[in-house]
């Protein structure tokens, strides 16, 4: 009897290894520990990348090729061999080589791939993960009032609000700057208002009791971005919150909770202003982006083919050309940034293989309507409004998630008319054996 019981306790802790659970449980769990413990989750992610590399090497590079990362890596490679500083452009090739691999791996495995629900769950565990960095934030734009401060600067619990590098009533979350926890949180309420827009078109008996919770996170996210007092993540926010409800424009509860939303907005702006800043039509005329904006244009005009190399713009950065600025790593925006250091036909190449999955995307979901697709455009379109106003691609952690975002629309606007083979034995369960399949080779053919 004794054996027969050990038996099965072996067998029900082996279950969830032989069924691939513990595949989605890493992918899921690097993704959500990727902002509080980076070096953790991004050991995981490679070693998850190098196993899918062993397993499915070929079928990747063939994906990439098929996508055009074969021709943008080809083009990145050039810019750092005509770079005025080579070293300097050769490392910073990191910055995109590995997650173009992200975006092959994850393309090309089984488990990902609808029906599958592992892009549903990790979008959800993203967004309740983000709670702690909201509550984070909105703790310390309190605090950072002058009359608290007064009051609990020495205290040693709040060591983390008061130590940092930059300057005014901004909150950071412990993500190091505040924009870098506005980008987060901008990427965040797009994939929690895309989950809730699918949710209030759905019938109400079919909602989970997640609803609440989740319409709780977005309600946070938004008021973290708030707290950043980031100008491009407010405006990222604004047109998310315009999007999300024109698509469940038909329920009135949406409308009344888009008003109290702006209505918050505009009272604090106008008492509050952006971190202290006072709220006048100076903030943006007289915004140092633009004295970026125009040093990168020059530079893009005498190196139009090949650009400067990675890195590029920072080293003919004169001091104080911009004013309090003695260095500047970017321009401030990603397509500036691209054509100055990368040139123009590598950053309309860019453009192009991003674009390709974007707009697959956009018109999956026009032909066949996907509450997680939403949620991953609505993600992601909140990321390239982000990139008009600021370059965060130098922060691994926003990188992965951009990237992941990318791929998984590129995976839910795939088409479900592909011929079949038997797929990689890497993530399948025991049904999944029973219906073969193929890593497919590229989200639009």
């Amino acid at each position: 009897m004794v054996r027969i019981n050990s038996a099965q306790s072996t067998e029900n802790f082996l279950a969830p290894l032989r069924s691939g659970l513990w595949y989605e449980w890493l992918w899921i769990g690097a993704l959500v520990v990727l902002p509080f413990a980076s070096y953790l989750s991004l050991t995981i992610l490679v070693a998850l990348m190098i196993s899918a590399l062993v397993q499915r090497g070929h079928a990747i590079g063939h994906v990439l090729w098929r996508q055009g990362y074969g021709l943008l890596t080809v083009g990145l490679l050039a810019s750092a061999g005509f770079a005025v500083n080579r070293g300097d452009a050769w490392l910073q090739l990191a910055n995109f080589l590995p997650y173009f691999l992200l975006v092959g791996v994850l393309t090309t495995a089984p488990r990902f791939r609808p029906p599958s629900q592992l892009l549903t769950r990790a979008a959800l565990a993203l967004v309740l993960g983000s709670l702690p960095f909201s509550v984070a934030a909105l703790i310390e734009y309190i605090v950072r009032f002058p009359t608290i401060t007064a009051q609990v600067s020495d205290w040693s619990m709040f060591n983390w609000v008061f130590d940092v590098s930059f300057a005014g009533h901004r909150a950071h979350g412990g993500l190091s700057h505040p924009n870098i926890l506005s980008n987060y949180l901008t990427l965040v309420l797009g994939l929690g208002l895309g989950w809730l827009v699918g949710q209030a078109r759905s019938q109400p008996k079919s909602r989970p009791k997640l609803t609440p919770v989740m319409a709780a996170a977005v309600t946070l996210a938004g008021m973290g971005i708030f707290c950043t007092s980031s100008r491009n993540g407010l405006i990222a926010a604004v047109i998310l919150l315009l999007i999300a409800g024109y698509l469940a424009r038909r329920h009135r509860w949406v409308w009344m909770l888009g008003l109290v939303i702006f209505s918050a907005m505009a009272t604090g702006l106008f008492f509050m202003g952006f971190g202290g800043r006072t709220l006048d039509l100076a903030l943006f005329t007289q915004d140092p982006r633009i004295a970026a904006w125009r040093i990168a244009i020059d530079l893009i005009q005498q190196r139009p083919l090949v650009g400067w190399g990675l890195g590029g713009f920072s080293h003919q950065y004169v001091p104080f050309s911009v004013t309090d600025h003695e260095r500047l790593f970017h321009p401030h925006n990603l397509w500036l940034y691209l054509a100055c250091d990368t040139g123009i036909p590598t950053m309309v190449l860019f453009c192009g293989v991003v674009g390709r999955s974007y707009i697959a995307g956009l018109r999956r979901l026009v032909a066949r309507p996907n509450q997680t697709l939403l949620s991953y455009l609505l993600g992601f379109t909140g990321c390239m409004i982000f990139a008009l106003f600021d370059v965060t691609l130098f922060d691994a952690r926003l990188n992965v998630l951009s990237w992941f975002l990318l791929a998984g629309i590129g995976v839910l606007a795939q088409r479900d008319d592909w011929p079949t083979t038997k797929p990689s034995q890497e993530s399948l369960s025991s049904t999944d054996r029973s219906k073969p399949d193929s890593p497919r080779t590229s989200p639009q053919n």
